[in-house]
């Protein structure tokens, strides 16, 4: 994400779609498949790759210095997610 950030001019967007964990757990059908997904991940990635909420992308976001973030729910399993430089 650092090196998008650097390739970006002022006002770029970095978009990425990506499955966004719940902050809360509940017994719907798409938390259970966000979190049978982010084990898999896991698992097959050795700890590597990472499932992460709505909260955790928009923090990585402002670590590497994006001012602005925004999550688009688009269906049961990935959101867009909009980074602006």
């Amino acid at each position: 994400m650092e090196n998008c950030y650097k390739a970006l001019p002022v006002g770029g967007k970095l978009i990425a779609c990506e499955p966004v964990l719940p902050e809360h757990s509940d017994d719907s059908h798409r938390t259970r498949a966000l979190l049978e997904g982010d084990i898999f991940v896991m698992t097959i990635y050795r700890a590597k790759g990472k499932h992460r909420t709505e909260e955790q992308f928009k923090q990585l976001g402002k670590s590497v210095g994006f001012i602005n973030f925004q999550a688009f729910y688009i269906d049961y399993f990935y959101t867009v997610l909009e980074f602006q430089k």
